[in-house]
């Protein structure tokens, strides 16, 4: 029997709920030069409110990670769409920071759940091997949702204003919610788009030892007595880092110091986006085929996670350059270079959580990963209003960065972690 091949068009499915998240967060962004004339948000005020989406966000992780464990991908994924769309449209209805604050960290509670469930569904659906290209695909949507759609914001704005690019992105997800609920089960067995000839190739009986998921009872935080967690954790902080400063300040960086106009800006802030973008796909094929060769798992992620993380050094002759598009194509660089890492954060995840514990894990790096949300933006306002130049704020990430490559190379241990020694046998030889 031929088999099906259902668990792409999942991918596909988390692919675009992850580009309508990245997209509803990269408004704010575009909208930025508008907002702040129209409100008169000071680059202070616009640095914290581009913050406070994630002062929520990163402290919901822990529990999210515990809810998509317990209740599963399918019901997870469909509230928090709903939720974050309904907040998207509201941003649009704001006049004042005070309300505008708050809808962003209400907004912040709905994306919450993304990528723990991301993650959880990737470790459910596919088999080792295929993971990686799995995590490039649907972290790609991140590219796409900051960069790619920015053009077409821009040119929202420009035409109808700032409240109608959220009101009209913000919609979006409940058309995605459709999809969801028509094709995705929490198990593979259950989906009517899976055949058993797929069903036997996603549990691994052809290509790997089949491993039982059993939910684990224990604390997220529990995981901080192992080394290798904490390259994950401070790995996702540095990745996040620079997608957010990026994110939330490359158009008005692009506008204000290197005076471009908005809807030039919009355009041209695809190009790092278009790297990243090629850097996702591109870091989980490099780690599937290591994997393939007879490579650890592991190994293999986190050789293409110290690589990616060097590219960073890219941003640094964009202080020294005169000219807007030079300075464009070393940020490409750099963001497109960091995408090789940005694909298999979650694949990383994957491999060395314990089994039945992957949306704990992966709660626990989001939660630590998106504490650069909170420093990032105000930290760019800040050093933006102080300075008057983006120069310091632009080599920051350069630095943290290549801590996180230190860190991948040598304290990730090539192992999946066990939690007790009941589990000693299954869980370390899975990751060896």
């Amino acid at each position: 029997m031929k088999k099906t091949n259902g668990r792409w068009l999942v991918v596909f499915l988390l692919f675009v709920a992850t580009t309508i998240n990245y997209m509803d967060r990269a408004i704010l962004g575009i909208a930025g030069p508008s907002m702040m004339e129209d409100l008169s948000i000071s680059a202070v005020e616009f640095g914290i409110l581009g913050s406070a989406f994630f002062w929520s966000y990163a402290l919901m992780q822990i529990p999210v990670g515990v809810i998509v464990d317990k209740l599963g991908a399918r019901v997870t994924y469909a509230i928090a769409v709903i939720w974050w769309s309904i907040c998207t449209i509201a941003t649009g209805f704001g006049r004042s920071i005070g309300p505008l604050i708050g809808i962003r960290v209400l907004m912040g509670i709905g994306e919450a759940p993304a990528f723990p469930t991301n993650t959880r569904v990737i470790s459910d659906w596919l088999p080792s091997h295929e993971r990686g290209k799995a995590n490039g695909i649907f972290n790609s949507g991140t590219a796409i949702g900051i960069g790619m759609t920015t053009p077409i914001i821009a040119w929202i704005i420009q035409n109808w204003g700032w409240q109608m690019a959220f009101v009209g992105i913000g919609s979006l997800g409940f058309v995605w919610l459709v999809f969801w609920l028509f094709y995705f089960k929490n198990n593979p067995k259950n989906s009517t788009i899976v055949n058993k000839a797929e069903l036997d190739y996603i549990k691994g009986e052809h290509h790997e030892k089949v491993e039982k998921a059993t939910p684990i009872n224990i604390s997220p935080f529990k995981f901080l007595k192992f080394r290798s967690v904490y390259p994950l954790l401070y790995g996702l902080f540095a990745h996040n880092y620079l997608t957010y400063l990026m994110m939330t300040w490359l158009p008005t960086y692009l506008v204000v110091e290197r005076e471009m106009t908005l809807l030039k800006a919009g355009f041209f802030t695809m190009l790092p986006w278009i790297m990243s973008f090629i850097g996702n796909i591109a870091g989980g094929f490099l780690s599937d085929k290591l994997i393939k060769k007879g490579w650890n798992p592991i190994k293999s992620r986190k050789t293409i996670l110290a690589i990616g993380m060097l590219f960073p050094l890219a941003i640094i002759p964009t202080i020294y350059t005169d000219t807007a598009m030079m300075a464009l194509i070393y940020i490409s660089i750099a963001i497109g270079g960091e995408g090789l890492a940005a694909g298999i954060l979650w694949a990383t995840v994957a491999e060395v959580a314990p089994k039945g514990a992957e949306g704990k894990l992966a709660g626990l790096q989001n939660f630590v990963g998106n504490l650069s949300g909170w420093i990032a933006p105000v930290a760019t306002g800040v050093l933006v209003a102080t300075f008057n130049s983006f120069t310091i704020a632009l080599l920051i990430p350069v630095g943290i960065c290549l801590l996180a490559a230190v860190g991948y190379t040598f304290f990730l241990k090539n192992e999946r972690i066990s939690i007790n020694p009941d589990l000693e046998k299954g869980t370390t030889a899975a990751g060896l």
